[in-house]
């Protein structure tokens, strides 16, 4: 990555607790360093390649899990209070995010939701 990101601020929903979540994330020196430093391709070691990519998991609660994307190999996770900080609000503290969900969690779970979180514990797999 030519400009690694220094923050992300972003909103979204959580279906499960029926909650509304506001998030930064801010990235630190170890996350810049990893994308601005090129790595042998795991396809042809004669290529260069840099993290270029971030998948964000969003859980309920308001968890938040970050990993830098390793092309064909395991994702490296970022670790809270050492690559990244994360900071998530909810309710009365949200700010940017206020009144911003369209989406009404009165009217319960649909049968795709309540198949998909059936014996299940969150968050979900390995975190």
């Amino acid at each position: 990555a030519k400009n690694p990101p220094q923050a992300m601020h972003f909103c979204w929903d959580s279906i499960i607790d029926k909650k509304v979540y506001e998030t930064w994330i801010t990235f630190g020196y170890p996350v810049w360093e990893m994308m601005l430093t090129p790595y042998p391709s795991p396809r042809d070691a004669s290529i260069q390649e840099y993290h270029r990519y971030l998948v964000i998991g969003l859980a309920p609660e308001g968890r938040v899990r970050v990993w830098l994307v390793n092309n064909g190999k395991p994702n490296t996770r970022l670790i809270e209070d050492k690559d990244i900080m994360v900071e998530t609000v909810s309710g009365e503290k949200l700010a940017m995010c206020k009144k911003i969900t369209n989406h009404s969690f009165s009217g319960g779970y649909n049968d795709y939701i309540l198949n998909f979180i059936k014996d299940k514990k969150y968050p979900y797999g390995n975190w």
